[in-house]
């Protein structure tokens, strides 16, 4: 059990009552966790479902502990091996195939204008992988839209469809620890070799954290080469197009050319009504339109956060005996949307623009301009505090060398029209946003 781990467990023991704490979370398994998402395995005998009301205190517990925001999934391990999920067989140290979640299915994925594409172009894969013309299939979008929910789905439909195929599904944070791994234990030509031959699916999640990573990437080129010439099906996800995900070599942006490029876009107001609405269904709750409308409405940003409503009404309504209507519904919202414009210190996101920019951060505080770039920087990282944080627009000035609140208005029109004119431009933006953290 890592220290870690048992920080975290230890911190939720003091949220909870002794035996919500040894019912619930004493037995349960950390099984892997990367920069933004993590799976908890729940012993057979347990239902994931008692566990949701307290995902926010676990999910606190964990932040508090490590200093990372990481959302968690919760999924019960089969009453059988699931032998059909391949586990790396060069080596036990290395990260196995993280379970396919069955909430994760093609039939519980709300379909909307914004997702159409994205959500054909998977189940197309699904239903015939590797002898289609979409591979690789490439699916980008910011966090919290579905990426994972359609990655995880094309498995689960071609393990019901054929339990015979094998199927590899890990974010690419895991792939490059596994690669690392092999490097260090002189068993490189192993990882190459039972990818190459023991994989007939393969689903890598969130390829942009492979920015930067060249020799992780010149692994995989080879791998891929070698899975697609064999016709087996590879999906991939990112936050952005292949093409716009920072120092991707140009021979994998070409290879992930070779199929089909979909994207998933923020869904629209009658969309995430009916995703409330299912979520509602799901969890046994008699919601009424007026409240479905309400959260509907106010909370726009992603998936995540309307699941995140739907049970953060029970467990208020729980706490506080009362039923589910419109008030109740206000304040879940009054919860939910500080979130979405979090209050974040200002040191992050300088640190951010500057990581991204690569611009020292001293010379986006100076009172000078600077060259081009490091002005647009300044203007992105002006702009980036104004909508995440509860600055003013003189306060902002002050804090980027005590300029004045005429240029910084400037310098968020100019990063708002640049967004309208240049989508790539936008998701940088955007990117950016989902990026930081206090």
């Amino acid at each position: 059990m890592s220290p870690q781990w048992e920080k975290c467990l230890e911190l939720l023991r003091s949220k909870v009552s002794e035996s919500v704490f040894l019912d619930l979370f004493a037995s349960l398994t950390l099984s892997s966790v990367s920069d933004h998402r993590g799976l908890i395995i729940v012993p057979q005998g347990k239902d994931p479902k008692a566990i949701l009301p307290y995902k926010g205190l676990f999910e606190l517990s964990w932040q508090e502990a490590t200093g990372n925001k990481v959302e968690f999934d919760f999924q019960r391990l089969p009453e059988t091996p699931q032998t059909n999920i391949v586990k790396a067989g060069f080596g036990d140290s290395y990260t196995p195939s993280v379970p396919l979640s069955q909430d994760y299915r093609f039939d519980n994925f709300v379909v909307g204008d914004k997702s159409q594409l994205a959500f054909s172009a998977a189940f197309a894969v699904a239903e015939n992988p590797g002898g289609n013309k979409y591979n690789p299939l490439f699916i980008y979008g910011a966090s919290g839209l579905g990426k994972t929910h359609l990655l995880q789905a094309i498995g689960n439909y071609v393990l019901e469809g054929d339990s015979d195929k094998r199927v590899r599904y890990l974010t690419a944070y895991d792939f490059q620890r596994e690669y690392v791994e092999s490097i260090q234990q002189h068993r490189a030509n192993e990882m190459s070799a039972f990818y190459r031959n023991e994989v007939d699916v393969l689903l890598i999640d969130d390829i942009q954290h492979w920015s930067g990573k060249d020799e992780t990437q010149n692994e995989f080129f080879h791998i891929f080469n070698a899975l697609h010439q064999a016709g087996k099906q590879i999906v991939l996800t990112s936050d952005a197009p292949a093409s716009e995900v920072k120092s991707l070599s140009d021979r994998l942006v070409s290879r992930f050319s070779w199929g089909l490029t979909v994207d998933i876009q923020p869904p629209n107001v009658e969309t995430r009504e009916a995703i409330l609405r299912k979520k509602a269904e799901g969890n046994q709750l008699d919601i009424n339109d007026e409240v479905i409308a309400y959260l509907a409405e106010n909370i726009e940003s992603n998936v995540r956060l309307l699941e995140s409503a739907i049970l953060k009404l029970v467990v208020q309504a729980s706490l506080m005996n009362q039923d589910i209507d419109i008030s109740l519904a206000r304040k879940v919202v009054s919860d939910i949307v500080p979130s979405i414009k979090r209050r974040v210190s200002m040191e992050s996101i300088v640190h951010a623009v500057s990581q991204f920019f690569e611009v020292p951060e001293d010379k986006l505080l100076e009172s000078g301009r600077g060259t081009k770039e490091v002005a647009h920087a300044r203007q992105v990282a002006m702009y980036l505090m104004k909508t995440l944080t509860t600055l003013s627009l003189k306060s902002v000035g002050t804090r980027f060398g005590d300029r004045d609140h005429s240029t910084v208005v400037h310098a968020i029109k100019t990063v708002e029209k640049e967004m309208q004119e240049d989508p790539a431009f936008s998701r940088i933006v955007e990117n950016l946003k989902n990026s930081i953290h206090d």
